[in-house]
């Protein structure tokens, strides 16, 4: 999911590193009118990826299930906001998709405000995904099950994921800067860690079923 979204989001789309939130919007619209039909093929694979996350999401749901005991505060916040965080990463797509289709025709202010939505939407979402590592953390501190679910280093990492995404909640209040949607605490550093939380959370969920269908067996 995370190497089809980001090749579609970076190589297809051709978005990375991302347009200056200053830029002044002739050129913003220049880069659409030049590259509109690579977006539009970035966009579309970017919302196949983003719909692939579903499974993923709901397999973490159930590992905190599974911590909890059954259906509790955390795995219910857990459903919540993975319920809210696929169409949120889903919807910003189509503002840039907007921005792409026909962006010769309309005017360059226009074609601004749609990738300002774009961006702002897209970086400005991590407090959906800042409530995900919270509770994940919480399940990997009070699992006391003789063979935990997540380990208690997870539980770390994900309280330090959390902490190096909050910064992306302030891309609205700044045009530049380490703070701006394409700044290094705003977007590089949310993004490094986001990639390294997705890569350890698939092979400590790998592990956790693997050891549980040993356990059973």
């Amino acid at each position: 999911m995370i190497i089809l979204y980001g090749a579609s989001f970076s190589g297809v789309a051709q978005l990375f590193p991302p347009l200056s939130p200053a830029a002044p919007a002739d050129e913003i619209a220049a880069f659409f009118v030049d590259h509109k039909l690579w977006i539009r093929f970035g966009v579309s694979g970017a919302l196949l990826s983003a719909a692939l996350a579903l499974p993923f999401l709901a397999v973490i749901v159930m590992r905190i299930k599974r911590a909890e005991g059954g259906w509790g505060m955390l795995s219910m916040t857990q459903l919540m906001a993975a319920t809210v965080f696929v169409p949120a990463l889903i919807f910003p797509q189509f503002f840039l998709g907007v921005a792409a289709f026909r962006p010769e025709g309309r005017s360059a202010e226009l074609t601004q405000a749609l990738n300002d939505v774009f961006w702002l939407w897209f970086i400005g979402i991590v407090g959906t995904i800042i409530v995900q590592n919270i509770t994940l953390a919480i399940a990997a501190f009070t699992d006391q099950a003789d063979t935990p679910t997540f380990p208690r280093w997870y539980g770390y990492l994900n309280l330090w994921v959390a902490t190096l995404s909050l910064p992306g909640c302030v891309v609205v209040v700044f045009n530049d800067g380490p703070l701006a949607w394409n700044g290094v605490f705003a977007f590089y550093i949310p993004g490094l860690v986001l990639v390294i939380w997705l890569f350890t959370t698939t092979a400590v969920i790998l592990k956790s079923i693997t050891v549980e269908r040993a356990l059973s067996g």
